[in-house]
């Protein structure tokens, strides 16, 4: 990536939404903190970015998945996980013990320069379960979102404007990409306008939950969520940390910001990508 996009001494998170069915990525979202300057950054990588592998993971791969360059979309940067698991990158031997895990954060230091030190995966349609569990979100829905896909059991039914979501509304928000409009038109958002989506509900998130009170509690909320998350924050240790930093940006009323990652749209091989902007 042609700039860089964190503090060489932040903590940066990486945060997996998986689909329905747990194969594909449909959210990665670096949640980068900076306690020195006191700021919170979320950067939202956008699923359809296309990933440049050198020969030696080509040769790999085709060794243990002879025909993977026929697989759709197998350069998108949301299969990346899918190639570190065929090749068994690092022999499980990596920091999280995971060859889709440590393939997939050392792909992001590479391409982006972004070291994650640690990654929560929600497990599939648990997103809505931590929502309610959290009492709900109130965001401001900036457009007509309906949407039914039966394939994927995703039914979507929004109004525009402010409104508290419960957990399966606000998993509707932040699936959205396409349906239809208060007109009866059909629309399109993308998935750049998706990811803003998404980052303009975490940080709502933030600001309605992450209180001084939750950060009090988070042992036992990081404990009461496990069956919906498996992260590398293993222990009620490390996330004693988490919060103790958590703590201390509250404390000193920091700053939440996001950041664009800046592509052109691209086809390769008959496929939709979005190459990032190079140095």
């Amino acid at each position: 990536y042609y700039k860089s996009l964190v503090d060489e001494n932040s903590i940066n998170v990486l945060v997996i939404g998986p689909d329905k069915s747990g194969a594909n990525y449909d959210t990665l979202l670096i949640a980068s903190m900076d306690d020195k300057n006191n700021i919170v950054k979320f950067i939202n990588l956008p699923r359809d970015i296309y990933i440049e592998y050198g020969g030696e993971v080509k040769k790999k791969l085709k060794k243990t998945w002879p025909s993977y360059s026929s697989s759709k979309g197998i350069y998108k940067i949301n299969a990346a996980h899918t190639i570190g698991k065929s090749i068994k990158y690092k022999d499980g031997q990596g920091r999280f013990g995971s060859p889709e895990f440590d393939f997939t954060a050392d792909l992001i230091e590479e391409v982006f320069g972004i070291y994650i030190d640690d990654f929560v995966y929600m497990k599939p349609s648990s997103f809505k379960r931590v929502v309610d569990y959290f009492g709900g979100v109130d965001i401001d829905v900036p457009y007509r979102m309906k949407y039914n896909d039966p394939t994927q059991d995703l039914t979507i039914d929004l109004e525009k404007g402010p409104q508290k979501l419960n957990g399966a509304q606000a998993e509707g928000f932040v699936r959205f990409r396409q349906g239809i409009d208060e007109n009866g038109k059909y629309v399109s958002i993308g998935d750049i306008e998706r990811k803003a989506n998404q980052v303009a509900f975490v940080k709502a998130f933030m600001d309605q939950h992450m209180t001084l009170k939750n950060i009090g509690k988070v042992i036992n909320i990081f404990n009461d969520l496990d069956s919906y998350l498996s992260s590398s924050v293993d222990n009620a240790g490390e996330a004693g940390e988490y919060g103790k930093v958590a703590e201390k940006l509250f404390k000193n009323k920091f700053t939440q910001t996001s950041e664009d990652i800046e592509c052109a749209d691209a086809k390769i091989g008959g496929v939709y990508y979005l190459k990032i902007k190079q140095e």
